[in-house]
């Protein structure tokens, strides 16, 4: 098997324009997931009668599925149940992204709120503090430093998560790299532009994390 140089530019240059498609199946259902996640652990932890225990069976049976598995289902729901339309596919996608981010980020998240020690909702309750200021001042500003290091794993996998978008016929980096191999019959290279670009992609995003993390560790 020979290495060929000029299919790796080509694979190189057929990817980058779908770099925003990679970033963006990741960070948005992430960020999204974050605030859903948020919700669901809060209520979790506050114990919401009823509420609490069917998010907690949801998060059980949905963490014990596959990403492939889930994206399959759906989009056998989709092309079975519905008309197709033209990003029906890429909604398919979000939807399965959006799900997984939500139950593993609010179970981080509820990790971080059972750090912090029940003194400091008592301590906050007795100088006058509601539940909600007792959040917004005293619980989130704890728990935000100590999720940090858990969402940046998270985040990195999601974006080499992407790569299964290939199984609907959604065009991500992968997908894009690999299709001048159609041509040429050598795939390796396609590969290899795909791993290059996601290094890089993943390399400036656990940089910039990691800046954040060592502002709010000094905070």
């Amino acid at each position: 098997m020979r290495f060929n140089l000029s299919y790796l530019k080509t694979s190189l240059v057929s990817a980058i324009p779908y770099i925003p498609v990679t970033i963006g199946l990741a960070i948005l259902p992430m960020i999204l997931g974050l605030l859903i996640g948020f919700v669901i652990a809060t209520i979790r932890v506050y114990k919401v009668p009823v509420l609490s225990q069917l998010l907690r069976l949801f998060v059980t049976v949905h963490s014990g599925i596959p990403d492939m598995v889930t994206l399959l289902l759906l989009n056998l729901i989709y092309v079975t149940c519905f008309e197709p339309v033209k990003y029906g596919g890429l909604a398919v996608v979000f939807i399965t992204f959006t799900l997984d981010r939500t139950v593993y980020l609010s179970e981080t998240i509820r990790s971080a709120y059972l750090s912090v020690p029940k003194g400091q909702y008592e301590a906050a309750y007795s100088v006058g503090l509601t539940e909600m200021q007792t959040l917004r001042r005293i619980i989130i500003p704890q728990i935000i430093p100590v999720a940090l290091p858990p969402v940046t794993s998270h985040i990195v996998g999601a974006i080499k998560n992407t790569s299964i978008v290939m199984v609907v016929g959604v065009f991500d980096v992968l997908n894009a790299a690999l299709k001048p191999c159609m041509d040429t019959y050598s795939f390796i290279e396609g590969y290899v532009a795909a791993a290059i670009i996601f290094w890089a992609i993943n390399s400036l995003v656990e940089f910039i994390l990691a800046k954040t993390e060592k502002k709010y560790d000094k905070n």
